[in-house]
């Protein structure tokens, strides 16, 4: 069965959109990842694996072929494990279809199926918004910085688990909220103190 899941990617500063295609055949378990994939991209393999098993589903017998769509522009970093997971669910009937068509998905796996935040999320959500897409389903601690895109849909989850039922359904999709003025009220922290030290002439790391 071939699944289909959007995700999104940095190039140069702007985010575009990935299209993520799982398909699975008989055969010897495996997996081959194809489209330009960075060696973090092919090490999603064992992370997925292992999350998935570890997050109670069943991960399929067979040979799974992973597509990073379009094919000629190098994919980079962890990102894809979290939809190349659903794909992997999707495909074997654990995970709905239902709402993939219409969500991007973003997120790196730990082995035990928590989701780890990425970086590059406010371009990426952006150029979601701009190709007219109409939700997003990222890592939790990236839920604030995907809010502050306007007419977005963000959705989040801790872990596997938690993405596979507000996917197929057993868990209401709220969208997240971010309170912009508490956000940016309070004041910066550093580890510097960029204060001139009169008569020395050098920057004092403060205590």
């Amino acid at each position: 069965m071939l699944v289909k899941v959007q995700s999104s990617a940095i190039l140069g500063l702007e985010g575009y959109l990935v299209e993520v295609e799982v398909d699975s055949m008989r055969g010897l378990p495996g997996q081959n990842i194809v489209g330009l994939p960075d060696a973090a991209v092919k090490e999603s393999r064992d992370r997925v694996k292992f999350a998935i098993s570890n997050s109670g589903f069943e991960y399929p017998p067979g040979y799974f072929t992973i597509n990073l769509a379009p094919a000629d522009i190098r994919k980079e970093g962890p990102m894809y494990d979290l939809p190349i997971a659903i794909g992997i669910l999707a495909s074997s009937e654990q995970v709905s279809p239902k709402y993939l068509s219409d969500t991007v998905v973003l997120g790196e796996l730990s082995l035990d199926g928590g989701i780890r935040p990425v970086n590059g999320i406010l371009p990426m959500c952006l150029a979601i918004k701009n190709m007219g897409k109409k939700r997003v389903l990222v890592p939790k601690g990236n839920a604030d910085e995907a809010a502050l895109v306007s007419d977005l849909e963000v959705i989040s989850g801790e872990n596997l688990a938690e993405a596979a039922k507000l996917l197929n359904g057993e868990k209401k999709l709220i969208s997240h909220k971010v309170d912009i003025q508490r956000l940016f009220s309070g004041e910066p922290e550093y580890d510097i103190d960029f204060s001139e030290v009169k008569g020395q002439g050098h920057v004092k790391r403060a205590l």
